[in-house]
């Protein structure tokens, strides 16, 4: 798992740099184990860090990365300090061609759902408007 989210982080450094964007990783000491196509959930979590980057302003954004270990699964939680996701939006996040940004497609987080599911995962969104969001992916163990 971490080895996934830095590889992740890793694909988004210029925008991070070029936003001054503060990243915390908060990761167990110990790797996490999943069985998973690598390459596709290093996809669906730099969707998710680009995503949240674009959210934030530059010189004030804040990234927290971060990996739990549960009982029963792993978490993984992105949450951002950006403009947050009005509640009218939260049911279409997910849907193909659905977007808010000016010049978006809608098929990044289309795409992530898309794997997260092929995974037999699961992704929730907990957002506020100007406060951020959090995009929480559960992996069973």
């Amino acid at each position: 798992m971490q080895e996934i989210l830095d590889e992740s982080l890793l694909l988004a450094t210029d925008r991070i740099n070029l936003q001054h964007i503060k990243v915390q990783k908060n990761y167990p000491d110990s790797p996490l184990e999943i069985e998973a196509d690598k390459s596709k959930l290093i996809i669906a979590f730099t969707n998710l860090v680009i995503n949240a980057i674009e959210a934030m302003e530059t010189d004030k954004g804040e990234l927290d990365v971060s990996i739990s270990a549960l009982p029963n699964a792993y978490s993984v939680s992105i949450r951002d300090n950006g403009k947050g996701i009005p509640d009218e939006n939260l049911s279409k996040l997910f849907e193909p061609f659905f977007t808010s940004k000016k010049n978006g497609l809608g098929l990044g987080l289309a795409a992530c759902y898309s794997i997260i599911e092929s995974h037999r995962r699961t992704i929730q969104v907990e957002s506020k408007v100007n406060k951020g969001s959090n995009f929480i992916v559960n992996f069973n163990r």
